[in-house]
């Protein structure tokens, strides 16, 4: 079953520099990463664990991945195991054992390095320590009052969670990592101290400031805990309820997080000699917008990811998602701009510096294809084009959730729900000195994509909450369109040219235990009506020129220029709404100045 993660509070860094997963200050990488998808390729891509079979109720959970000193660890309750895998191969190399075959992880889980250790949470409220190096069980925590279910956070020899489910009470937990007695495997340890809430810190992350711990619970109740004894020394409720991790930017000793419902992006300065709030900041993301994700800091910039108004009211759980770039260096916080995504991006963007003033900053988008993307951003950028690094095809195509990891080689390692690690490197660059011979001039190709609306509609199922979309092209098997709340009808996008049938499988939700599941009915048959075309050109190999125009003829008509621009490479231009049955025809044309006056060449 393919499905959709609804929150995501993900491990929270200054900037991701992986050399371990502990949540510390780093600088940024100036590791070498792919910066394009010409330049990225799969260096490899193993499966670790098995998708859940929600027929029959096993819940496969696939845990964050921690990247440290060459390896990559991961949770598997597929397996009931944490495997260690080697960077360079993607071959498991250790494997070690949850305390109990009937212990599962957290949808969601977090996984952390620290202390020569690697440490899980488990939903009966247990966490399990394992040795790094053999995978071996170090002690595992006496059971706290619910899932151990927020992101772990490590520092100097304590690791601290929160706890609780989608919804209910939960508290948030510190424990020592130190291995008081090395000849049990299963010796328990006690918690340091509770600090007990009204609300659940589910999928929720906190950050250390100096000797303070500040976490907020999904109620929106922001808090600074003595990291000693979790005494409160101050509290704030934001304007609405919470569900990410906080930044932190060292340098002025200011937080930063987002408010769901009001999108709205908080920051504010603590005072690290008595754990008091100092003064706050805030700005809206985006009108009528969503935002449940953790935001990055760097260089008097915030990066956050969030959710545009649902386009169908009937359907709010699939929207498009954006990508903002905050400046907090000003008196007042600007959005500089906001990249349109896909999806929502649920992983903590992740900053690699480029150059003296620019940055690439990676994240995935929770929606399929399940892969890498990024946005370029310098000082004083007003926008930004999203950019797709990786996309897995096949079996390896899912949502994704995670976050982008970077080595020291500037590899990329992360997995999507498809329970597949990738690992993307930097392709390779000649280093011969031999004497290069004269670049040969690629021909410019032209490529026509032609797309069209269909209004698929359908006979509402009683006690059905939503229906999961199916197409076939011609005489081809059915695949997966789309999934839908409870609506009666939805417009699919289908390659034009083809002849495509439709039905519907309608879906509830149950519960099965702590978990809500879907359960299916038969699928039956939908009908499709027609609406508008899209039209797409796209040329490649462009070069040579000043600057570019494309020109488009509608039927009979005479050409006329839809879109110009000075950059060459690879030029694209969409034609919205085309009619059925007219006929539209591209041109490009290129132009150099001369003697002031503008020559332009047909080009294709």
């Amino acid at each position: 079953m393919k499905f959709m993660k609804k929150t995501a509070a993900l491990f929270l860094m200054l900037v991701m520099v992986i050399t371990s997963n502990m949540p510390v200050q780093a600088a940024v990488t100036t590791a070498k990463t792919p910066v394009n998808s010409e330049e990225a390729q799969l260096k490899w891509a193993a499966k670790i664990g098995e998708l859940s079979d929600w027929n029959t109720n096993t819940y496969n959970n696939l845990s964050e991945i921690a990247v440290n000193g060459g390896y990559i660890y991961a949770a598997d309750d597929s397996k009931h195991r944490i495997v260690k895998v080697d960077s360079k191969s993607g071959k498991v190399v250790k494997e070690g054992k949850y305390i109990d075959s009937s212990y599962l992880i957290h949808y969601g889980a977090s996984i952390c390095y620290g202390d020569g250790k690697v440490f899980i949470g488990y939903d009966n409220g247990i966490i399990q320590a394992f040795n790094a190096d053999t995978l071996e069980s170090v002690w595992v925590s006496e059971k706290a009052d619910n899932a151990v279910s927020s992101k772990f956070l490590y520092e100097n020899g304590c690791l601290y969670v929160g706890t609780g489910t989608y919804s209910g009470k939960g508290s948030f937990y510190a424990i020592s990592t130190k291995d008081e007695d090395t000849a049990k495997k299963d010796e328990v340890k006690n918690f340091s101290w509770k600090h007990e809430t009204n609300s659940t810190f589910y999928w929720n992350q906190g950050v250390i400031v100096g000797n303070y711990v500040v976490a907020a619970n999904s109620e929106g109740t922001l808090m600074v805990l003595d990291k000693t004894d979790g005494s409160e020394k101050a509290a704030k409720k934001l304007d609405s309820a919470f569900s990410g991790g906080i930044a932190y930017d060292s340098s002025k000793d200011t937080i930063y997080l987002a408010a769901k419902e009001s999108a709205t992006l908080y920051g504010i300065k603590i005072n690290t000699a008595n754990g008091s709030f100092g003064t706050e900041k805030t700005v809206n993301l985006y009108k009528g917008g969503y935002v449940a994700s953790t935001p990055e800091v760097y260089n008097g910039k915030v990066y956050i990811s969030g959710k545009k108004p649902a386009e169908d009211p009937d359907n709010p759980y699939y929207c498009k998602g954006f990508m903002a770039v905050v400046d907090v260096n000003s008196e007042k916080y600007n959005v500089k701009y906001t990249v349109e995504l896909p999806a929502y991006s649920q992983s903590i963007p992740t900053v690699v510096k480029m150059g003296v003033d620019k940055v690439n900053v990676y994240f995935t988008v929770n929606d399929e294809p399940g892969g890498v993307y990024a946005i370029e951003d310098s000082a004083n950028a007003t926008q930004s084009k999203l950019k797709a690094i990786y996309l897995p095809t096949g079996e390896k195509t899912q949502y994704c959730a995670n976050n982008i990891h970077v080595d020291s080689e500037g590899d990329l390692y992360y997995i999507n729900d498809s329970r597949t690690l990738f690992a993307i490197s930097k392709k390779a660059s000649s280093t011969t000195t031999e004497t290069k011979p004269t670049a040969v001039v690629k021909p410019i190709t032209c490529q026509k994509i032609s797309t069209r609306k269909v209004k698929v509609s359908w006979k509402k199922k009683k006690g059905a909450k939503g229906y999961v979309i199916y197409a076939k092209a011609g005489k081809g098997k059915y695949k997966k369109m789309k999934t839908v709340g409870n609506v009666k009808s939805k417009t699919v996008t289908v390659k034009s040219g083809a002849s495509y049938k439709f039905k519907v499988k309608p879906y509830k939700n149950v519960k099965k235990g702590k978990k809500i599941v879907r359960k299916y009915y038969k699928a039956y048959k939908a009908k499709g009506k027609n609406g508008a075309k899209t039209l797409k050109v796209v040329y490649k190999n462009v070069t040579g020129y000043q600057g570019y125009v494309v020109y488009l003829k509608t039927g009979k008509g005479s050409y006329k220029k839809v879109k110009s621009t000075t950059k060459g490479g690879t030029i694209t231009y969409t034609k919205k709404n085309a009619k059925a049955g007219v006929n539209y025809k591209f041109r490009l044309k290129g132009y150099k100045t001369v003697k002031g006056k503008k020559v332009y060449t047909t080009l294709k």
